[in-house]
């Protein structure tokens, strides 16, 4: 007779197994997810001259029908720009172009990206311009 650990270690290693498995038959498409791998400004990034774009690296090529950026003061309205699109040259970067120069202050991104399998993750992050003057 099988003790209860030890039945709920032997169901934690099939599941394990059988995760393992799929991802090996199935191929990458089915274990990758699409993620932000970095930003320009950086979160949490201060900046000394205002960026004149707002641009997100993931890690594959999002569906632009699904996939949004917004740029805001802290606290206040998103600011009203043309939508974002992606790189001519490479598809996973998104860039909204912020055509305006932003006044001092703290901003937040707003970000919503469709994998091509329709799948969506959103997340947000800010930063602070700060000119010289």
């Amino acid at each position: 007779m099988i003790g209860t650990k030890q039945m709920g270690r032997w169901i934690r290693n099939e599941t394990v197994r059988w995760a393992t498995a799929a991802c090996a038959t199935a191929g990458v498409f089915v274990c990758a997810h699409l993620a932000l791998e970095e930003s320009s400004p950086k979160r949490d990034e201060t900046v000394a001259v205002s960026p004149p774009a707002v641009t997100l690296w993931f890690s594959e090529a999002p569906q632009m029908a699904g996939t949004s950026v917004r740029l805001l003061p802290k606290g206040g309205e998103p600011l009203d720009l043309e939508p974002a699109t992606a790189n001519e040259d490479d598809p996973s970067v998104v860039v909204l172009d912020v055509g305006e120069k932003l006044a001092d202050g703290d901003y937040e991104v707003m970000w919503r990206a469709m994998a091509q399998d329709g799948h969506t993750i959103r997340g947000d992050f800010g930063f602070t311009v700060t000119t010289d003057r």
